[in-house]
């Protein structure tokens, strides 16, 4: 089983501007000595305790600062961009670091603020529909995985740099609709059970069951995407859980602040109103949490439920050096650096 991690930049209370990209930077020099197999930086727009908004800028530096891992989106929200830029922009990262780079594609807001949703001009139908599969097969199409219609207004047109290829491509969602756009092109397929606890073994099945290779000698390959914090016990654990998990709760009823430190995350006195967001909203039972043990465990426990190739793990705590200590731990309980 291969092990990843995607970074969601957790901000923290007190930090100062832009520490979280730092701590980026620091976490992907510790993932490639630590042995991880991906280290992928996600999208997402005015959510206060999540920093990173434009991926493709960090992976380029992310790269430059790494040896071995391999870096990229997890995702680029494809309705929020132009599909030429993406592979132009892709494909110069691949020039700058070839080999190790990998586009993960999302069809998400990225956002649960209506106004920012707006400003970026999603495709009128957004309810994931046909706007989004016409992006999808354009970045495909200027990307040379798959060839344009015939009489396509576009197909003369060229992604620079034309001599590089687009590196792989992967489709990231939760649901079976994503399973099945990513077999029927052909793609790596990343599904998100940190946000849907319950349909990871339907979705990766029929994923592997309708899979078409775009292009000859291409194989499914299924990632599994879960929040995962390891402890020096369960109890250490659970508290280094707990700003996450408050932060969630708090934006869904409009707060964006930064994370509250695990004392003040332990303190909080819960509303009322932050119980029933809790209960609608935030959805734990896929979540990972404890000590070695039992967080071994529960991942192997959860690759043999849904058949996934491997999993990258979202660890999100204020301190950066707790969660670098957690992410030490998930490598030791699979000894990483010794494979």
């Amino acid at each position: 089983m291969l092990l990843s991690i995607l970074d969601q930049a957790p901000t923290r209370t007190g930090g100062a501007p832009g520490h979280a990209f730092q701590d980026a930077l620091t976490l992907a020099r510790a993932a490639d000595e630590l042995g991880y197999h991906r280290f992928w930086v996600a999208e997402h727009h005015a959510i206060g305790s999540v920093a990173i908004s434009a991926p493709e800028v960090l992976i380029g530096v992310l790269a430059h600062v790494t040896e071995r891992v391999r870096i990229g989106s997890g995702a680029m929200l494809l309705p929020n961009h132009r599909p030429i830029h993406v592979v132009e922009q892709f494909r110069s990262l691949e020039a700058l670091a070839p080999g190790r780079i990998d586009l993960g594609i999302g069809r998400s807001e990225g956002a649960i603020d209506e106004a920012i949703v707006r400003a970026f001009g999603r495709p009128t139908d957004n309810a994931h529909g046909a706007g989004y599969e016409d992006q999808l097969d354009e970045l495909l199409a200027f990307g040379e995985v798959q060839p344009w219609p015939e009489g396509h207004p576009l197909a003369t047109a060229r992604a620079a740099p034309t001599d590089v290829p687009l590196p792989p491509v992967f489709l990231l969602g939760s649901s079976a609709g994503s399973a099945a756009t990513a077999a029927r092109r052909g793609l790596g397929y990343g599904f998100a059970a940190h946000t849907n606890t319950q349909g990871a073994a339907e979705a990766v099945q029929a994923y592997r069951r309708d899979f078409v290779p775009a292009r000859p000698g291409d194989r499914p390959h299924a990632i599994l995407a879960l929040k995962i914090t390891v402890g020096e016990d369960d109890e250490h654990a659970r508290a280094l859980a707990a700003p996450s998990h408050l932060s969630m709760v708090r934006a869904r009823l409009g707060d964006r602040s930064p994370m509250v430190s695990v004392e003040d995350a332990l303190a909080h006195r819960w509303t009322d109103e932050e119980r029933a967001a809790e209960a609608e909203f935030v959805d734990t039972r896929a979540d990972v949490v404890g000590g070695v043990d039992a967080v071994r465990a529960g991942i192997e426990a959860a690759v043999e439920a849904s058949g996934a190739d491997e999993v990258i793990a979202i660890t999100n705590t204020p301190d950066p050096e707790e969660r670098r200590a957690s992410f030490r731990r998930l490598s030791e309980a699979f000894a990483l650096a010794a494979a």
